[in-house]
């Protein structure tokens, strides 16, 4: 219980940053610069799904342990490689990127998102480190010198200037996960790459198979839950976005509790998984779905019901009137719980690539849907499009499970 709690804890943290800075920038910028801020937070979780499937899921299989330990030092070398090279490719793909939005008018055109996405990304590699190594109290320091971090450089622009820029706010932002993450990784890559050459990162083709099974999965299921922000982006602008994601914003603790708790379960389902403890497996995802479906319900009816008081205390009376939206929102809430849970149960069974097909499905459902209804109702339909392919997906994958378990049974 300890683990989980240290986990819930991190998970918190990171969650009061984001809730933090989110009401901070709603408050502040103009609904354009704040949408320009979404679009790009949005890009960088897409791309950290691609990340993960490259790099993280590797270190996530892997006995816990220190860096040098035998078991754990040759595919962590590898892996820091392979996040570093990354790095530099998704820092000049999106500095290019933004140079070119910006020319053409645009206001998601923010230069700073090449220092804000690759900044994200390594604190969230360094992060995954830390919890697969077991050390979830290092995680939970890195997040909180994060917000520390976060908080100081905000107030500083704040002070100095009184309105944010897109810009600013990518800055600030950007150079916290930036400067707490290269600090985390002083520490935590300690003696680790010396002597590493470049022709031993083609020791790497051993993971790429795995990998891309992986990426699929992941990179369909972060576009599932992510493809509204682009579509609205390009159809409605971005204060449009900017109403979805602040009403969006008070309801992101749910799936992140389910993160938080997949992020320890995962090890105590591959240990019911090697001891064939099939109805242990069972009771701990199904605690998991009853106890977040119940917690999710239970915040959305009370956010809506005070919504009116939130936007005129917390938004600054922005937003008021998209009040309707919560219950969208809450609904898509549940459902991303769900996909979590099951998905690392699937995970622990290693049903990379059933749980692939089902996010490629699930993503194209819901990109349809998301096209469809935004089209014919606004941008608010958005939201019930990512509803349903989340519902899709949630049920494909639940019945994966049933028969995977099943099948196990009766060996």
């Amino acid at each position: 219980m300890s683990r989980y709690l240290v986990s819930a804890i991190e998970q918190a943290l990171w969650s009061l940053m984001n809730l933090g800075v989110n009401l901070v920038l709603i408050r502040l910028c103009a609904p354009a610069d704040y949408g320009a801020f979404a679009f790009w937070a949005a890009a960088g979780f897409v791309l950290g799904s691609l990340q993960n499937a490259l790099t993280v899921c590797h270190l996530q299989v892997l006995p816990p342990g220190e860096g040098t330990d035998p078991a754990r030092l040759s595919v962590e070398r590898l892996m820091h490689a392979v996040t570093a090279i990354y790095l530099v490719v998704v820092a000049v793909t999106v500095l290019g990127g933004a140079l070119w939005l910006r020319r053409s008018g645009s206001a998601l055109g923010t230069p700073a998102a090449s220092l804000f996405i690759p900044g994200f990304l390594l604190q969230q590699y360094i992060r995954a480190l830390a919890f697969s190594r077991g050390r979830a109290d290092t995680a939970a320091m890195q997040t909180g010198a994060v917000t520390l971090c976060a908080a100081l450089f905000l107030a500083m622009a704040v002070y100095s200037s009184r309105a944010l820029s897109g810009d600013q706010v990518l800055i600030c932002i950007g150079g916290a996960y930036g400067l707490v993450g290269v600090a985390g990784a002083v520490r935590a890559l300690s003696g680790q790459m010396v002597g590493l050459r470049w022709r031993d990162l083609a020791a790497y083709r051993n993971f790429a198979v795995q990998s891309g099974w992986i990426f699929l999965g992941v990179t369909t299921t972060e576009l599932l839950a992510r493809f509204y922000a682009f579509l609205v982006a390009g159809w409605y602008g971005a204060a449009a976005l900017a109403s979805l994601s602040a009403t969006q914003l008070l309801l992101r603790p749910v799936p992140l509790l389910a993160t938080s708790w997949s992020m320890v379960a995962r090890a105590d389902l591959a240990r019911q998984r090697e001891a064939a403890d099939w109805t242990a497996f069972l009771r701990l995802i199904g605690g998991a779905l009853i106890g977040g479906i119940v917690i999710a319900a239970a915040w959305t009816g009370l956010l809506h019901h005070f919504w009116a008081l939130a936007s005129a205390k917390v938004f600054g009376g922005k937003y008021t009137d998209d009040a309707w939206m919560i219950w969208l929102w809450g609904i898509s809430a549940v459902l991303s719980f769900g996909q979590v849970v099951v998905s690392a149960g699937l995970q622990a069974l290693k049903a990379f690539k059933a749980l692939a097909l089902a996010n490629a499905a699930a993503s194209a459902v819901a990109a349809a849907a998301v096209i469809v209804i935004a089209r014919l109702y606004g941008y608010g339909g958005a939201i019930a499009g990512t509803a349903l392919g989340q519902a899709f997906e949630f049920a494909v994958m639940g019945v994966l499970l049933m028969m995977i378990l099943a099948a196990r049974r009766r060996r």
